[in-house]
């Protein structure tokens, strides 16, 4: 990385200052400063936005469609310090005013990365709405009295008993690795887990939890198409239920995520009959949000949650979709009446 961007500069950026560290230097390792001649667009006004940008060096006017400068961005400039118009698609277009460098990162790489750090703090989520699970109740006893399974439609809820897959394991034997890419939704019908993670700060893997019959876990790798945050090992013999990806996303997230429309939303608003909650990172939410909106991070959302009315209804958002469909199965395995603004409303209604 060209050391017109110190480190610590790119760390500082937003949102890149939500991550890890060790996911800053990462993909701070993977940059290419990018040279752009002076009078040429960087984008323009209704391209897909795949890719956000940062200013390192020149200077740049943002255009309305009719070619009128809204804005000028330096290096200096606070603008400089977030993803260059960030809607999508592409509502203004950028236009080099003499010869600029910037810094270009794959949307959805960066979206993935703020996703898993954010969800980082690992939840047992235990499959019962009442007294604790014991070693009597069988596996589907446990799942319907979760409320999130009492949300599926029936057809669905038959199809996903019929997807499910009794699988044995050994102790010692490691059932998800931290890193690896998300296959299986998991629910342990005997036996015990352990959950640790791994930490470049730390020389051995960090115990969070410790799983039994009527645990539940991996299903936020499978909503945010991301990694593993943790790994699972069993610390007994035992049978684990498992739901692949696809069926996982096809009869229990979708039958839980629920999409609603700006139009939709801003009824619901007016009428005070819900509250919309944006769970991007502040310095996001300061740069624009919906009007009436209240931030709550991904990464505080549990912790903030009882903080929240269940008997008011919710939405959520973010700007791809991916962290509020996270924040989104979190709300509803609490019990929360929550559903997921279309990611598109972002750009059309946020200041």
């Amino acid at each position: 990385m060209s050391e017109a961007l110190p480190f610590e500069a790119f760390a500082a950026l937003t949102p890149i200052n939500g991550l890890r560290p060790e996911n800053q230097r990462d993909l701070y390792r993977k940059l290419a400063p990018r040279k752009v001649k002076a009078g040429s667009y960087l984008f323009r006004a209704g391209d897909a936005n795949t890719e956000c940008f940062y200013l390192v060096e020149g200077e740049l006017a943002l255009e309305d469609e009719s070619g009128k400068r809204i804005k000028t961005i330096t290096p200096d400039s606070d603008a400089a310090k977030h993803r260059i118009a960030h809607q999508a698609p592409r509502s203004v277009s950028a236009r080099c005013l003499d010869a600029v460098t910037v810094i270009g990162i794959d949307n959805s790489l960066l979206d993935v990365l703020l996703t898993w750090d954010q969800t980082g703090s690992f939840e047992v989520n235990e499959l019962t709405g009442g007294p604790a699970p014991t070693e009597s109740d069988d596996w589907m006893t446990r799942l319907l009295q979760l409320p999130t399974f009492q949300m599926i439609p029936p057809g669905n809820l038959q199809t996903l008993f019929m997807r499910l897959e009794t699988v044995a394991y050994k102790a010692n034997d490691i059932v998800v690795k931290q890193g690896d890419i998300g296959d299986y939704f998991y629910v342990i019908d005997s036996g015990h887990c352990m959950v640790t993670r791994e930490s470049p700060t730390h020389p051995k893997p960090i115990k969070l939890a410790d799983l039994g019959p009527g645990a539940s876990f991996g299903e936020e790798a499978l909503i945010a198409d991301t990694t593993r945050n943790a790994t699972v090992t069993m610390m007994s013999d035992g049978e684990l239920l498992r739901l692949s990806k696809d069926d996982f996303r096809s009869l229990l997230h979708r039958s839980m995520t629920r999409q609603i429309s700006q139009d939709e939303a801003d009824k619901l608003v007016a009428e005070q009959a819900a509250e919309i909650i944006d769970v991007r990172l502040p310095s996001e939410f300061k740069l624009r949000h919906i009007e009436g909106a209240k931030n709550l991070p991904l990464y505080l959302l549990r912790m903030k949650l009882s903080s929240l009315d269940k008997r008011t209804p919710y939405v959520v958002y973010c700007d791809s979709g991916r962290r509020s469909s996270v924040a989104a199965f979190i709300m509803t395995q609490k019990g929360f009446n929550v559903q997921v603004l279309n990611h598109q409303a972002l750009s059309a209604s946020a200041g």
